[in-house]
């Protein structure tokens, strides 16, 4: 996945401060003269244009497509009206509907692009129900139907993970983990490990600062109260979606492949004739941040922050998938499981059949 390194984030952090913190000034400081009409004027400039292009260029360039910056320029002009006293912007009330405007044609364009991914649905399931995956988890079957039927698009890529985390996070309940006494492919790699106690834990801290923080916020502001309630409610979702994602999904070895899920967040497919070595880690608890860029982190958050297990060098770059259509190459995956050796000795065997 790409991402933005330190140096950029510090520079970005700066500027951004800085607009906000300068605009924030002008209009807290009680001055001797009413404020020029040219600095709401300005004020607006940075709002609208100066702080979507410090997001550009630090951010969304190379990363994202440009049709993001329209919705950075709407929350700069929210930004705008909380900071900017009423007085000054009724002149100005003409600029929120231009951009309104712009919003509703993209909203409308992207709202053909759900129409055309709802019309496939039907022909989707049907495809899912028949599809017969090597790797019976319903992100993997239902990955293949989507294949069969939609054309790749970062927006295909975004439905799919939302579908993805909505049926984890509330239709997966009644379903049984893939367990090793059902199938010897799977193993398991989150019973030792604290990372679904962990989420647990941040569940319920997010529930308490969601009903105290919504009256606080409520009191304030109440349209910033909702905004932030409906956040707080997505991601109590994602973490849901994540635990049972977790203890749904566990890593498999067939005869062609190894396949490591992790949660909802991530996943990558490795045909055994690509792994050049398997070995248990010896390597430091932390990477350097270029050795990391290189390698697919197959384990889960815990208290102990222990070391992976092992560690699966390739013959050449394998793609990772991430949330949202994100990948990235790997030349290595580090992994922890519950069963270290019995994984060990299965690997090993299915890779030597390769071999031969």
């Amino acid at each position: 996945m790409l991402t933005v390194s330190k140096k950029n984030w510090l520079w970005f952090g700066l500027l951004f401060s800085l607009v906000i913190s300068s605009n924030i000034l002008i209009y807290r400081i009680e001055w001797e003269v009413p404020l020029p009409t040219g600095v709401v004027l300005g004020s607006l400039f940075d709002f609208l244009i100066t702080i979507p292009l410090i997001v550009y260029f630090f951010i969304i360039r190379k990363r994202f497509s440009l049709k993001y910056l329209l919705p950075v320029m709407i929350a700069g002009y929210a930004a705008a009206v909380l900071i900017i006293p009423q007085g000054y912007l009724s002149g100005y009330s003409f600029v929120k509907y231009i951009l309104f405007a712009g919003e509703g044609a993209f909203f409308l364009m992207e709202l053909y692009v759900v129409y055309k991914l709802l019309v496939k649905i039907p022909a989707i399931i049907k495809s899912f129900r028949a599809n017969v995956s090597e790797a019976s988890t319903f992100q993997n079957r239902m990955e293949q139907a989507w294949g069969q039927h939609m054309e790749s698009s970062r927006m295909r890529d975004i439905f799919f993970s939302e579908m993805t985390m909505y049926y984890y996070g509330l239709f997966s309940w009644r379903k049984k983990p893939l367990s090793k006494e059902n199938d010897e492919r799977n193993y398991t790699y989150h019973k030792k490990m604290g990372a679904i106690a962990l989420y647990v834990m941040m569940i319920h801290a997010l529930v308490l600062e969601s009903i105290g923080f919504h009256f606080l916020l409520h009191s304030w502001n109440a349209t910033v109260a909702i905004i932030a309630l409906v956040i707080n409610v997505y991601t109590l979702l994602f973490f849901l979606a994540e635990i049972q994602a977790i203890r749904l999904c566990p890593f498999m070895i067939t005869d062609r492949h190894l396949h490591l899920q992790v949660g909802v967040m991530k996943q990558l497919t490795v045909p055994l004739e690509e792994i050049k070595s398997f070995y248990y880690y010896q390597g430091p608890e932390k990477l350097a941040k270029d050795e990391a860029r290189n390698v697919f982190d197959a384990t889960l958050p815990d208290f102990m922050k222990e070391k992976p297990t092992f560690e699966l060098e390739f013959y050449h770059p394998i793609e990772a998938k991430f949330m949202y259509g994100f990948k990235k190459k790997v030349i290595k995956a580090h992994l922890r499981l519950d069963e270290p050796q019995q994984f060990y000795n299965t690997l090993t065997s299915k890779i030597n059949e390769q071999c031969k």
